[in-house]
């Protein structure tokens, strides 16, 4: 599930940073709202009490014998995720993506509510003894190291002919050039090692004898490539510090969905209701009140028990009272995160985005939408938003919008007072501080930015077989759970892939393929829910079936995604 700034329209982006994409990861354990107990000191933030229900959450890992562990959700574990947790292991594994021009890296950071996977191109290594990073595909290897994985692996002879046909299709519609595919980037060998022979005899084989000694050792796992390497330094520090010209993000949040209503969501309905607000809307307050709310495990802000603290999820009340903003509140958000971003810069880390959005939310109760009409309108509502956050920071206090809880009551004094000195510097001179974040880059300099260098190991052991291993690990272990969690019926999986399939052409392409009007797209879905089923008795009845509907299958996606 998409949330953040990016579904709200209020992502702010520049020649040099695409800015997140926020994604939400809901667990199929859904939790009661009874079970929470709001921390007194920032109510905002909760402990799950698995003893105040009857359901099979005390099954679960704990602390002090009744509390919910964080640890489970904030490590995917697979007793509250299974075959997402494998989804997740796939897709955000550190990969490196060579074009004419550029070095791409994808590396993972971990960050309090989540995970996050930065996208840098241009990448250089500023330490050069931690320079070097090659990565070759030795389709050979991975093919044998494919092999062992099957063999081991508990995937049925129906679910392996699934596979090797998703395998097929993905090779007949490999790009010539796969500058412009990360897909093909990332697991291109993987894909062309699992189109030969491999699926439909690896399990005739022992592991033993589809691993080779020059491949694997005996228990499975591959030679070090860069063992005993002359230069290559062995204490490699923890961070490390890299250049680049652009980055993007990605975060993946973990998170548990809620049931019943909160007593925060019931108290903040009331209050507007009973009030003179003039935002939001009655009709955006009942549809809030209605909405999902999740927990996220996050550290308290004051005496965190990091194992214990969860903070209440109001990505979806956000969602809508962003689709209730003109172009013209819109503006003015925008206007207050480049402000965060540039100006305010020093202090983005601490006074973040959410805290301006909250800011915004009450300045927003007591303003007439008129007011946004005019550029100067929305200049006034900028200092009514700057002058409030001056006023909130001298109290030590900002309120959360939907609990009584205090967002930034990690402050003390003298920070409060650098960030007050700077803000009434923006309110003296605001088209000023303003170009602060809208001035040109100098693209001839790097930017610069660390990262985790146990990611840049692992796409430094991306080489010769040890390249592609993880990847197929990961495959084979998401196919496992798939297997488990459709009762071994290949047809569900299928079913899946072409619903999925039908829901993204929907949404990039806004064609409804289960439409009357759009037969054609139900036909090629059939044919493709059709070939995956089909166990095929050699490799040239499957290449003769491919050959008759890819074609017709690659068209249908040119004219669907552009």
């Amino acid at each position: 599930m998409v949330v953040g700034s990016t579904t709200e329209g209020t992502r702010l982006r520049s020649r040099r940073d695409e800015g997140d994409y926020d994604y939400l990861i809901i667990s199929d354990v859904v939790i009661p709202v009874e079970t929470l107990e709001n921390r007194p000191d920032v109510p905002c933030f909760v402990h799950i009490n698995v003893n105040k229900t009857k359901s099979s959450l005390s099954n679960l890992s704990t602390v002090d014998g009744k509390y919910m562990n964080t640890s489970l959700l904030k490590y995917f574990d697979e007793s509250v995720f299974n075959v997402l947790r494998s989804i997740y292991d796939v897709f955000t594994m550190p990969s490196l993506i060579l074009s004419e021009n550029y070095v791409h890296i994808k590396v993972n950071k971990e960050v309090k509510p989540g995970h996050n996977q930065m996208q840098f191109a241009g990448f250089e290594n500023l330490d050069a003894k931690y320079r070097y990073l090659q990565v070759e595909a030795d389709i050979k290897a991975i093919t044998k190291q494919l092999k062992h994985l099957l063999a081991k692996s508990t995937i049925s002879d129906d679910m392996v002919s699934v596979m090797s046909n998703i395998f097929s299709i993905l090779e007949e519609l490999r790009p010539e050039d796969i500058e412009s595919s990360l897909t093909f980037q990332t697991f291109g060998a993987l894909i062309k090692a699992g189109t030969d022979e491999t699926l439909t005899l690896s399990h005739s084989e022992s592991p033993e004898e589809s691993c080779e000694k020059d491949i694997c050792h005996v228990d499975g796992t591959s030679e070090d490539p860069l063992k005993g390497r002359e230069g290559f330094p062995e204490n490699a520090p923890e961070l490390i510090t890299i250049l680049f010209d652009y980055k993007s993000g990605r975060d993946f949040i973990p998170a548990f969905p809620l049931a019943g209503v909160l007593p925060c969501l019931t108290e903040w309905r009331n209050r507007l209701l009973k009030s003179k607000a003039i935002w939001p809307s009655r009709e955006t307050i009942e549809q809030i009140y209605r909405s999902e709310y999740y927990v996220i495990a996050k550290p308290a802000i004051v005496d965190p028990e990091p194992t214990k603290d969860f903070c209440i999820g109001f990505n979806n009340a956000e969602m809508i009272l962003a689709a209730s903003f003109s172009d013209e509140q819109k503006l003015c958000f925008l206007l207050l995160k480049s402000l965060q971003k540039g100006f305010l810069k020093e202090f983005s880390e601490r006074l973040t985005s959410y805290h301006w959005k909250s800011a915004f939310y009450h300045v927003l109760e007591t303003t007439k939408a008129e007011t946004f009409v005019t550029h100067s309108g929305i200049f006034f509502v900028l200092k009514e938003v700057l002058d409030y956050m001056v006023t909130c920071l001298e109290r030590r206090f900002l309120p959360h919008y939907f609990v009584n809880s205090n967002l930034i009551a990690h402050f003390n004094v003298e920070e409060c007072q650098k960030i007050i000195s700077s803000i009434q510097t923006i309110i003296a001179e605001p088209v000023k501080t303003l170009d602060v974040y809208f001035s040109p880059d100098n693209f001839d300099e790097k930017l610069v930015d660390q990262i985790p260098n146990a990611q840049i190991e692992d796409l430094r052991n991306q080489e010769g077989d040890l390249s592609r291993k993880t990847h197929a690990e990961a495959i084979i272990s998401l196919v496992e759970n798939i297997q488990k969690g459709t009762g071994n019926d290949p047809s569900k999986f299928v079913d899946a892939i072409t619903d999925t399939l039908a829901m993204v052409v929907k949404a990039e392409a806004g064609i409804d393929c289960f439409a009357p009007h759009f037969e054609f797209c139900a036909e090629i879905l059939n044919k493709i829910k059709k070939y995956l089923n089909t166990k095929f008795k050699s490799s040239g009845d499957k290449k003769e079936k491919l050959q008759e509907f890819a074609p017709i299958f690659a068209l249908f996606l040119s004219h669907s995604f552009g």
